[in-house]
C-alpha cells in the first residue's frame, strides 16, 4: 500500500514547539526575580504561556505515528518499528545523558565523579538533565505503539473514542497520583500525557478531515486557545500574588483545554504560512527539522551563557541577559545543527 503524502506543516509546528521550549528554559531564572517587578511578571507570563510545548510535541508524535502506519500496519512490523524508532532515540538519549551527567558536574562542581549505579538511575528517570524526561516519555509511547495501533485498527469503538479515552486515562492517573498514592516519576510517565497522544493519534487517522474542520472553525479555536491560555496564566499570576487560592484541578483543566486547542490552531496557522509566507515558512521548516538537535543542545548553551549572569540589582542588564539567553539558546543551537548537517553531508 502506498504511503500517504507528507505533511510539510508538521515541521512548522515543531518550530513553534521548540521556540516554546527555549522560552521556558531561557526565562526560568528570571521568573525568580522579586515578585511585583515588571520584569518578573513579563518573564513569568512568557514562561507559563509556553507550557503547551511538551504536550504539543507528544501530539505531533501521535499524529506522525498513526498518519504513517495506520493504513499499512501489520502485526509482523513490530520488531522493525521498535528497532528503527528506538535506535533513533535511545542511542542519542544515552549519549546525551552521559554528556549532561559529566558536563553539569564540571559546570557546577568543577570536577567529575562517575557512579555507574547513579547514572543508570538517571537514565531510567530521565533526570540526567532537566529536559531529558521528555525522551523517557516518548520511549514509553514507542514501546506501546504496536499494541495501541493494533487495538485501534481492530476496535471501531476504541477508534471513535480515542480522545475521551485518552482524557479518562490521564485524569485517572492524575487522581490516583494526587488522591491515592504518588506515582514514582509521575512527570515522566506516559499516563501523564495520554490525552494529547490520543488526540494526535485520532488526527493522524483522520488528518484531512480534521485539518479542514480546523480551517472552518479557526476563529472559534483561536478564541478557545486564547481564553484557556489566559485563564491558566491568569490563575498562576493570582496564585503567585496571593490573591486567590485555586486547587490543582482548576490549573489542570485550563492547561488541558489550552494544550488541546494549540495543535488545531497550529495546523491552520502553519498551512497559511506555507501558502502565503514562503520565506518565513522555509525558515520555520528548517528550524522544525532541526528541533530534535536544538532540544538536545540548547541546555548546554544556556548553562554556559548563565555563567555570565549579571547581578539582579542591575535589572535592565539582567533583562537583556535573559532576552539574549533565549536567542542564544535557539539560534546558537540551530547554527550548531546546521554546521553539523553540513559537516555530515561533506563527509558522506
Amino acid at each position: 500500500m502506498s504511503s500517504r503524502p507528507k505533511l510539510p506543516e508538521i515541521d512548522l509546528i515543531r518550530a513553534i514547539a521548540i521556540i516554546a521550549v527555549v522560552l521556558i528554559h531561557g526565562t526560568s531564572s528570571a521568573t525568580l526575580l522579586p515578585i511585583g517587578s515588571g520584569s518578573q511578571a513579563i518573564f513569568f507570563i512568557l514562561n507559563k504561556a509556553s507550557l503547551f510545548t511538551v504536550p504539543l510535541f507528544i501530539w505531533i508524535s501521535g499524529v506522525v505515528l498513526f498518519y504513517t502506519y495506520y493504513d499499512r500496519w501489520e502485526t509482523g512490523m513490530s520488531r522493525v518499528f521498535w528497532t528503527k524508532r528506538l535506535r533513533r532515540i535511545l542511542v542519542p538519549y544515552v549519549l546525551w545523558s552521559l554528556f549532561y551527567y559529566l558536563f553539569n558536574q564540571i559546570m557546577f562542581h568543577g570536577n567529575i565523579r562517575f557512579d555507574v549505579i547513579y547514572f543508570i538511575k538517571l537514565l531510567i528517570s530521565g533526570n540526567a538533565s532537566y529536559h531529558l524526561y521528555y525522551m523517557v516519555i516518548i520511549v514509553q509511547f514507542y514501546l506501546l505503539f504496536p499494541l495501541l495501533i493494533s487495538v485501534v485498527r481492530r476496535s471501531s469503538w476504541v477508534r471513535r473514542g480515542l480522545i475521551p479515552l485518552g482524557i479518562v486515562i490521564q485524569a485517572a492517573a492524575y487522581a490516583f497520583h494526587h488522591g491515592v498514592h504518588p506515582l514514582p516519576e509521575y512527570a515522566s510517565l506516559f499516563v501523564s500525557y495520554t490525552a494529547l497522544f490520543a488526540f494526535g493519534a485520532f488526527m493522524g487517522i483522520h488528518y484531512s478531515a480534521i485539518a479542514a474542520w480546523s480551517e472552518r472553525y479557526k476563529h472559534f479555536i483561536g478564541s478557545i486557545m486564547c481564553l484557556a491560555g489566559a485563564t491558566f496564566v491568569g490563575m498562576l499570576l493570582l496564585h503567585q500574588y496571593g490573591l486567590a487560592s485555586i486547587g490543582n484541578i482548576g490549573f489542570e483543566l485550563a492547561l488541558l483545554v489550552y494544550c488541546m486547542a494549540v495543535p488545531l490552531w497550529a495546523v491552520h496557522w502553519s498551512l497559511k504560512r506555507l501558502a502565503n509566507s514562503p520565506r518565513l515558512s522555509t525558515a520555520l521548516t528548517s528550524l522544525g527539522a532541526a528541533s530534535f538537535g536544538i532540544y538536545l543542545v540548547h541546555p548546554a548553551l544556556l548553562t554556559l551563557w548563565g555563567r555570565l549572569t549579571p547581578i539582579q540589582d542591575q535589572r535592565w542588564l539582567y533583562d537583556l541577559h535573559t532576552a539574549a539567553s533565549i536567542l542564544i539558546g535557539l539560534l546558537g543551537s540551530w547554527l550548531l545543527m546546521r554546521l553539523y548537517a553540513a559537516v555530515k553531508k561533506g563527509s558522506a
